[in-house]
């Protein structure tokens, strides 16, 4: 159809008119695929708690695509960079876990975890394993087994500055166990490096070796949990049963976390969807059966809780490092970071 002049001003004059309305009413979030930066290598703790609540979230945002990369680089630092350096839109998630509580201690980073909203499904308590065949059959007697030989066992972990890795640095020097820590990308390898003999134990979270304790290759000996615990048809007793430490004791369970982190900027409404999805999310039944079959311990906190929580265990990690460890390249008070032992 041939249009008169008169017409073409007159549409013209129409879509000037729709130029001038406010995009925001035009467009909804999410109107472009979310880009989610993992900071644990896959089949991880970190990697495993995360996708399930990545899909839940996803089909509740009604988001067309969501796309999950690792970015486990120099131990999860890539990715904490990357998701800094985007626009803080809400299309850049963080696929979390607990190096951003460590890392500023250690001077690998110049922000923590004040620059981030957090939304924290769950975590994993640490655990000690031995391989299926080992004499070790105790927490007690792996103690004195390593107090007897000096030097001789070397032991898997995450690495250097998570809380798993920690874990096993609080054994060295606070327990007084002269073992050789090997530090691998994440709970995947650790486990596998005990699997495949390249190591004598491993010290890391329950979930990456729950299916080798059902499938009988691997026993854990002990975790970091708040009492005894029951999973993979198993009771596997407490690290309070054998230590009086009343800070380790007081911050019990000592576990990864995973969850979401997106830059603090976010626009209100925004954050406000997504904290619906992910409540949502953490009430889908099938959330449930997931911890179960991860020995995932459940948090299941949105924003406001999981803000302060973080605060809370980068105090705790800051504790370690600095006090225990005295490994911290800058201090506490240099962070401002409140101080547990006070």
């Amino acid at each position: 159809m041939k249009l008169t002049r008169r017409q073409t001003l007159a549409t013209g004059a129409g879509l000037v008119g729709s130029a001038m309305l406010p995009r925001i009413a035009l467009a909804a979030y999410p109107e472009r695929p979310i880009t989610v930066a993992m900071l644990a290598p896959a089949g991880g703790a970190t990697d495993r708690g995360t996708r399930p609540v990545l899909e839940f979230m996803k089909e509740a945002l009604g988001a067309r695509a969501m796309a999950v990369q690792d970015m486990s680089g120099a131990g999860g630092i890539q990715g904490l960079d990357y998701v800094m350096a985007q626009p803080a839109d809400g299309y850049t998630w963080g696929g979390m876990n607990d190096v951003i509580e460590a890392y500023p201690s250690l001077g690998r980073m110049d922000y923590d975890w004040r620059a981030f909203d957090f939304w924290m499904s769950g975590g994993t308590a640490c655990g000690i394993a031995v391989p299926a065949d080992s004499p070790i059959e105790n927490f007690e007697q792996f103690v004195n087994e390593v107090m007897d030989k000096p030097g001789q066992y070397s032991v898997s972990s995450t690495p250097s500055g998570s809380l798993w890795s920690n874990v096993a640095e609080y054994m060295r020097k606070q327990m007084g166990l002269d073992f050789k820590l090997a530090n691998y990308a994440g709970g995947g390898p650790s486990v596998r490096a005990v699997l495949a003999g390249e190591v004598d134990f491993g010290c890391m979270g329950l979930t990456p070796m729950v299916n080798f304790i059902q499938a009988g290759q691997m026993r854990c000996i002990v975790t970091w949990a708040q009492r005894d615990w029951e999973v993979a048809g198993q009771t596997l007793p407490t690290i309070s049963n054998y230590i009086d430490d009343p800070l380790v004791l007081r911050t019990l369970p000592w576990t990864n976390i995973h969850g979401i982190g997106t830059k603090k900027g976010v626009p209100e409404e925004i954050v406000q969807q997504m904290d619906a999805a992910f409540a949502e999310a953490m009430a889908n039944p099938e959330m449930e059966k997931i911890y179960q079959e991860n020995a995932f311990v459940p948090f299941k906190v949105g924003r406001a809780e999981a803000n302060d929580l973080m605060g809370e265990r980068t105090a705790l990690q800051a504790y370690i490092i600095e006090v225990i460890l005295g490994t911290a390249v800058k201090t506490r008070d240099e962070l401002d970071i409140p101080k547990l032992e006070e």
